[in-house]
């Protein structure tokens, strides 16, 4: 089977989680044996490991910033969607989505749409939005083959905005590559103590404020250090303004942005990790820590409760109090938080490896193809 895989970045650095969640599909895709094709707007980050793995790549350069346009080559486009089985389509607020959805119903090929979270603002969006969703995004959707849901929850959200039966939307949650022996990294300046982690944009939507505010309100989570690792979008300034004005500057550090085995050395260094976000569609990040063993304390809008289900973490809401409150049951002992980050370890290690999961992506798009529908 070919899969081309469109998503807006392919940059390990702005790209996000579904950049990193591309990047992993194709690589794996490829080892299953399937031909795997990948076009984004901007990147390459991984241009390296897509050849090690016969991936074609094609960076099409955008102009804008916002919302911006693919500077799309479409002969080279077209090419790429005839000769795919099928198109997965990661991400719905962007114009590359709508043109190889557009390219791929011309091309009379199926392409299953990955909104990645980005439904949930369909019913309250901005009049940017609003005009992008009525012009030409409603079209996207009723042109879709199928869906993919990253949790359970998002399975209902899309169901809602696509009027089809939930039944019909498989989840195939994000995943993590097996661990391996530990690379080698330009060495990350971290406290020579245990600290707390975050990892992330520093972007309102993944919440470093609720975090810094929680821990300026947790004496407990001041006994150790504060590591705050992402690039800036826009939060940084003010955030370290907030911290200067605590008086614990001292014990709060903002490292910037991490490659993967710079975040894995962290990882493994740390004691605890915080994901503070507004909304994820399900936290890479989360994964990333816990298969190297490490424990979370993540909001319940992140979309993976099943770390505290195994009792590998804690889930709190969405606020600095919340977060403040995990904190604090978390930091009481500190032998308890390895012992959770052994359980997490095992969870996902169990349920969330990229080989796994490439796999029932290929059963539901054979399944598509033979029957028009990814339904069990």
């Amino acid at each position: 089977m070919k899969v081309l895989l469109v998503n807006i970045s392919l940059d390990a650095k702005l790209g996000g989680g579904t950049a990193e969640r591309t990047r992993h599909l194709a690589t794996h895709l490829a080892k299953a044996g399937s031909g795997c094709a990948a076009i984004a707007m901007t990147g390459n980050s991984w241009q390296r490991e897509f050849d090690e793995h016969g991936v074609q790549s094609y960076i099409t350069g955008r102009i804008g910033q916002h919302f911006p346009i693919p500077l799309l080559n479409p002969w080279r486009a077209w090419r790429l969607v005839r000769n795919a089985d099928v198109l997965h389509i990661m991400g719905y607020w962007n114009l590359l989505s709508v043109a190889m959805g557009l390219l791929a119903l011309f091309a009379r090929r199926p392409y299953v749409l990955c909104p990645a979270g980005e439904f949930a603002s369909v019913g309250a969006p901005s009049t940017i939005k609003k005009a992008f969703h009525l012009s030409v995004g409603r079209w996207l959707i009723k042109g879709a083959s199928g869906f993919i849901a990253i949790t359970d929850l998002e399975q209902g959200v899309i169901a809602q905005v696509a009027d089809v039966p939930q039944a019909s939307v498989p989840v195939i949650g994000n995943a993590v590559a097996e661990p391996g022996e530990q690379q080698q990294a330009p060495t990350v300046v971290v406290p020579d103590e245990p600290f707390i982690l975050f990892m992330g944009r520093l972007a309102p939507v993944k919440g470093p404020d609720y975090l810094i505010q929680a821990y300026l309100d947790t004496p407990a989570a001041q006994r150790y250090p504060l590591v705050m690792a992402g690039p800036d979008f826009g939060m940084q300034q003010a955030l370290q303004a907030q911290v200067s004005a605590s008086g614990l500057a001292e014990r709060i550090h903002f490292i910037g942005f991490l490659n993967e085995a710079q975040r894995t050395q962290v990882y493994r260094q740390a004691m605890l990790l915080v994901i503070p976000s507004r909304s994820e569609a399900m936290s890479l990040v989360a994964l990333e820590a816990g298969v190297v063993g490490l424990p979370v304390l993540l909001t319940d809008t992140c979309g993976f409760n099943q770390v505290e289900d195994v009792q590998g973490g804690m889930v709190v809401p969405a606020s600095a109090d919340g977060i403040a409150s995990g904190l604090q049951r978390m930091l009481e002992d500190e032998a308890e938080l390895k012992a959770k980050g052994a359980r997490l370890k095992a969870f996902i290690l169990g349920h969330y490896t990229w080989s796994a999961t490439v796999q029932v992506m290929l059963r539901r798009f054979t399944q598509l193809l033979r029957s028009g529908s990814m339904k069990d």
